[in-house]
């Protein structure tokens, strides 16, 4: 994978709710919490992170967004047609969290650095990865690898 990204469409599973992706992301990993099982119905959701201004020609007409815990730190959009996860936003919308599976062509991204939440963990993940347990801990270690993903486009530049 290059430092070079073509702009991807993503879209929930029916393609009823639509985006423009115009940029790497900053961050990719994959959450095991209660809350992204119940999302996405599956075992876990491996997300990435991109910026407001990475994101464009967002078309979300039948997206229905719910915040399942205080405080909302991510308001979780589900598409009304097949009931899929369609985008998540953080930091009031500052924040763009894609799952990868809407993204056309995964192989495009970079690989997952994290398994956050592990301790949640439906089945256990036979992989290098780090796997961090509990709130503070998951928090803490995606907060620096986020902030790490934003000091490299940054640097880029």
């Amino acid at each position: 994978m290059s430092n070079e990204f073509t702009p991807q469409e993503g879209s929930c599973a029916c393609q009823s709710n639509t985006y423009t992706i115009n940029n790497q992301p900053v961050g990719r990993f994959i959450c095991h919490c209660t809350i992204c099982q119940e999302f996405t119905g599956q075992a876990y959701n491996d997300v990435t992170v991109l910026l407001k201004s990475d994101v464009s020609d967002l078309n979300l007409i039948r997206t229905k967004f719910r915040r399942w815990k205080l405080p909302p730190n991510i308001s979780r959009g589900l598409c009304t047609r097949c009931d899929k996860p369609s985008i998540e936003m953080g930091l009031a919308g500052n924040l763009i969290l894609v799952p990868t599976t809407n993204y056309p062509d995964v192989a495009a991204l970079p690989e997952p650095t994290m398994h956050l939440f592990y301790n949640r963990r439906v089945e256990d993940m036979d992989d290098d990865l780090p796997k961090y347990n509990g709130f503070v801990q998951s928090q803490a270690m995606l907060i620096k690898a986020l902030a790490k993903g934003l000091y490299s486009r940054v640097a880029r530049r």
